[in-house]
């Protein structure tokens, strides 16, 4: 048994770690062998690896038809915008294929948004960057982790998990922050420069060719100048000039020089970098096949139907040769796609200019041979200042010409909540209890989307009166087509008459017919299927449309071509859902236990309503029901939250340091609850303490922190927050979900000339800060926790602390008014820490990190005002808790009650809990439940308990919604 221990110690592969337990644990249990039955995801790889080999053959056959028909073939094409509610990260564009999909740009909250839209993280084949920057990058990691995720556990060795491109400087991005995501998994990073003029990606359907943009304020980039100039150094073919590596190389090695042993004091460079444009051309299509015509000349339906749509000529029973060109219409250029990311008026101005981008532009839009009737549309990415800014705008429009369409993706406060599940969710708990769960502070997140709704209405009744009428003549084709020969036969190739090979020819009245036999079968008419799809919006030359996220680009097929709004998440304001939860009897038990939650009934009429009076229950629930306010000042909950009421009775456990009632001295706000990756209402981990006039401190910075931070406080707000008044960020350790969001902080502060900020982590932490370092501006003092734990383990762990650092974090203590900031080595990974902060005042905050339960933790607890505890795993999971050194529920209870703190917060649920984990809802006197975005308020700690229970109730009726409305869980 000692030898498998020994193993699992020495690994450092998590997957390995849970396949040597569950080794060890079987032989302890006296089973013979291991089951050997095949992990679902190692299943779907195999199947996965399968397809693709059959690939190959597959598109020899297509790529010969098509050759015959001229290169052309039959697909579907859009364009999804996928933009966020906050205005520091890039948007993304999706651009879809039947089999093929590419991404543009990977900024913070990507992964959130493709769960919240049920795209599939795996189906991207592959990634374009616009510029090298957190902006457009700061998703990437969390994006590349959820496909190691996937993929067999992440044993597979040396397995590229996505392929990326972009400009100089993208490998070493990549590079940075390929040690804190799975070894043995790679990201394959291509880069273009200057002198790149072919396409990087061709297949049968598309070719994207990028341009890259020398913008003239950037003459000292903050790229790294990693390639130089044009490129014009490179030399050979095209192909040679783009750098191929995998994240196994380490262009970064001898950056360390440009930082300092306890960071970085000044920013590499504080231009935006050269942008790449991206000119996306995309394979014309056949013209459309005329069944009639071509029974008409004397073909029989079936497979001489299927040798025609091929491009090849048939010949009739009477001997006539029938060719192509007499049964369909003429071939249709494939549409022209221009993505234009333009972060300032200068980038905008040296892309107006590059005399590529003309090129293109004119060739696309010539209207000339083969591109007559071509669709053009271009796709800006604009911060929301320069959108603002309708002169520039119109400019640079007028420079592409009348023959494009304009679609203008900002990030910002015109786009709807980015989380809208986790929106309307929000809205439910502050009907609980409105100072815990205060609504979204920006005024988009509280509203539904703005549509045009009066126009998709019309297009959908215009849809509805069509359907009668395709539909008869769908049925006239079908028996037309079984009439003629053979029961319409198997014949066609895949590429019916009536359907195409995108799997359904669809009209310009947004329904697709579909035959299939009557129900009666016999010898009556096929029946035919209409499919009613979402409604189309036509988008002319020369439009303008500004872009609300997850809107759809429809360019192929031409009948669908224009804007569909149909993934839109629609959702009710806030105050609606308030609205309704009030005036819904269903909700009258949830209301009524909130209402104890400050004001607990007397122990008799306790005992009644736990014996179920209902009556009692109904009574509270209507006095609910009349408040409290809805309307939260939002700048109350940075004081404390909402009006206070009556405090309590002091109970006679409640600490001296409570019993003043003072709100002002910490609140927690979490910024993400969940473990490893986010899901529909939990982001990844952070939290802000809040210490009011003094400042506040960021303990773990999970991706998309900043963005929650905006959501809670509201855009100003957080900007004072987090430019003037941050005091320091603590990482735990090195896992990506605790300190993903780090990165984008950093430059955000530099780019608005904030100083230095402390940052103290793990030893690991500094070599991945002073790669980003030489590729994007930053800076920052570093402290490695085992200075202050006093381990002094591992690599520069013993060094002397900086004199710069020294300081940074005494003046971060006296301006904190903290006695304590103190991280204690935990047991998870190397490394791996957590934290007591402790004010002068008196109280003492406990943040477990990710960790077995273990006597440092008790010991550092021991007293403590608040532990904030991870309780990754429900009680029933122990051996899976144990294997990947997390904490269950029962074990995160048990430290707190063994340390004696007031009050134990469980945070760090896997995402297989949407809501909450499998604990018993009678409240425990001394647990609560964090939640994402939930204040805590150390005055609040005495009652903070009783939440539980019910939300609890809230999950419950929350579940039986979604059974009752046949709802799938798409977490």
């Amino acid at each position: 048994m000692h030898q498998y221990r020994c193993l699992l110690l020495r690994s450092r592969r998590p997957a390995l770690h849970a396949s040597l337990l569950r080794y060890s644990t079987e032989r302890k249990m006296g089973k013979k062998q291991a089951q050997t039955e095949v992990p679902p995801q190692t299943k779907q790889e195999g199947k996965r690896k399968q397809k693709q080999q059959q690939q190959p053959q597959q598109q020899q056959q297509q790529r010969a038809e098509r050759s015959a028909a001229g290169g052309m073939r039959h697909y579907s094409s859009y364009l999804q915008v996928l933009s966020v509610d906050v205005d520091h990260t890039s948007p993304s564009v999706l651009l879809f294929f039947n089999n093929e999909r590419y991404l543009f740009n990977a900024g913070e909250g990507i992964q959130r948004l493709f769960r919240e839209h049920k795209i599939k993280i795996t189906q991207i084949d592959q990634y374009f960057i616009t510029r090298v920057s957190t902006e457009t990058l700061g998703g990437l990691p969390g994006m590349a982790l959820s496909v190691t995720a996937a993929d067999s556990g992440g044993l597979v060795g040396r397995q590229a998990s996505c392929t990326v491109k972009g400009p100089p400087g993208l490998a070493s991005y990549v590079a940075a922050f390929r040690g804190y995501i799975n070894k043995e998994n790679t990201v394959a990073v291509e880069e273009f420069d200057h002198g790149t003029t072919e396409p990087v990606l061709k297949t049968d359907v598309v070719s994207i060719t990028p341009i890259l943009v020398r913008v003239e304020a950037a003459a000292a980039t903050a790229n790294g100048e990693s390639n130089g100039g044009d490129g014009s150094g490179d030399g050979g073919s095209p192909a040679a000039k783009r750098q191929r590596t995998d994240a196994g190389s380490d262009p970064t090695a001898a950056d360390e020089q440009g930082a300092g042993q306890g960071g970085r004091q000044r920013p590499a460079g504080l231009s935006h970098p050269d942008v790449a444009a991206y000119a996306v051309q995309m394979a014309g299509r056949p013209g459309k096949f005329l069944p009639e015509k071509a029974i008409e000349l004397g073909v029989r339906p079936g497979p001489l139907f299927g040798q025609l749509q091929r491009g090849q000529s048939v010949t009739t029973e009477s001997g006539a040769v029938v060719s192509p060109a007499d049964v369909m219409d003429p071939a249709l250029p494939g549409p022209a796609v221009l993505l234009l990311d333009t972060p300032s008026l200068e980038s905008m101005r040296a892309v107006a200019a590059d005399e590529r981008v003309r090129r293109f532009v004119a060739d696309a839009a010539s209207g000339d041979g083969d591109a007559a009737g071509r669709v053009c549309v271009a796709v800006h990415l604009v911060p929301p200042a320069l959108a603002a800014d309708e002169e520039a705008m119109a400019a640079f429009r007028s420079q592409l010409g009348p023959a494009w369409r304009h679609v203008v993706v900002t990030p910002g406060s015109h786009q709807p909540s980015a989380i809208p599940r986790a929106t309307v969710f929000q809205a439910k708990l502050h009907a609980l209890e409105p100072t815990c769960f205060p609504l979204f502070a920006m005024d988009n997140a509280a509203a539904p989307p703005q549509l045009p709704e009066a126009e998709l209405e019309a297009a959908a009744a215009a849809a509805r009166e069509a359907a009668a009428k395709e539909a008869a003549a769908a049925a006239a084709a079908k028996a037309a087509k079984q009439k003629g020969g053979k029961g319409g036969g198997g014949g066609g190739g895949g590429e019916a008459a009536a359907k195409g090979a995108d799997g359904g020819e669809a009209n310009g009245h947004g329904t697709a017919a579909t035959g299939k036999p009557a129900a009666g079968g016999g010898g009556t008419a096929p029946a035919v299927v209409v499919q009613q799809l979402p409604p189309v919006l036509p988008l002319p030359p020369g439009s303008v449309t500004r872009a609300v996220s997850a809107v759809r680009v429809n360019l192929v097929p031409p009948a669908r071509m224009g804007l569909e709004y149909g993934d839109v998440f629609r959702y009710d304001s806030s105050s609606k859902v308030l609205e309704d939860i009030r005036a819904d009897p269903a909700y009258a038990p949830v209301l009524a236990a909130a209402a104890e939650v400050r004001n607990p009934p007397a122990p008799s009429d306790a005992a009644a309503i736990a014996n179920g009076d209902e009556a009692k229950a109904e009574a509270s629930a209507a006095a609910v029901r009349e408040g409290p306010s809805m309307d939260v000042d939002a700048g109350a909950s940075a004081g404390g939250g909402a009006e206070v009421r009556p405090a309590l009775a002091a109970e006679q456990d409640v600490p001296e340091v409570l019993r003043s009632g003072d709100r002002r001295q910490a609140e927690l706000t979490f910024l993400g609850t969940a473990s490893s990756q986010p899901s529909k209402y939990r982001n990844v981990s952070g939290c802000y303490v809040d210490l009011f006039d003094r400042g506040g401190l960021l303990v773990d910075c999970g991706e998309d922190a900043m963005g929650q931070m905006k959501r809670r406080f509201g855009s100003a707000e957080t900007e004072r927050r987090l430019l003037h008044d941050l005091g320091a960020v603590w990482v735990s350790h090195m896992h990506a979900d605790h300190h993903g969001g780090l990165y984008r902080l950093l430059e955000w502060r530099a780019r608005a000339g904030a100083p230095p900020l402390l940052v103290i982590g793990p030893t690991a932490l500094f070599d991945v800060l002073v790669r980003y370092s030489a590729v994007v501006p930053i800076q920052f003092l570093f402290l490695r926790n085992f200075v202050l734990s006093g381990g002094g383990g591992g690599r520069g762990g013993g060094a002397g602390v900086p004199a710069a650092v020294a300081a940074a974090l005494a003046a971060a203590k006296e301006r904190l008014g903290l006695a304590a900031l103190a991280p204690f080595a935990v047991e998870h990974i190397w490394d791996a820490h957590g934290l007591v902060l402790q004010g002068r005042a008196g109280w003492r905050l406990v943040f477990s990190g990710d960790t077995r339960p273990c006597r440092q933790t008790v010991e550092a607890a021991r007293g403590a005002t608040l532990l904030v505890h991870e309780a990754t795993f429900e009680e029933s999971m122990e051996a899976e808790a144990r294997a990947k050194r997390h904490s269950t529920t029962a074990e995160a209870v048990s430290v707190g009650e063994q340390a004696g703190a007031y009050r134990t917060v469980l945070t760090h649920f896997s995402t297989r809990y949407p809501t909450l984990p499998e604990l018993d809802l009678r409240p425990h006197p001394s647990v609560a439940v964090a939640m994402d975005l939930m204040s805590i308020n150390l005055a609040d700690l005495t009652w903070l308990p009783r939440l539980v229970r019910p939300m609890g109730l809230l999950f419950k009726q929350l579940e039986a919604e979604k059974v009752a409305n046949a709802e799938e869980d798409d977490d």
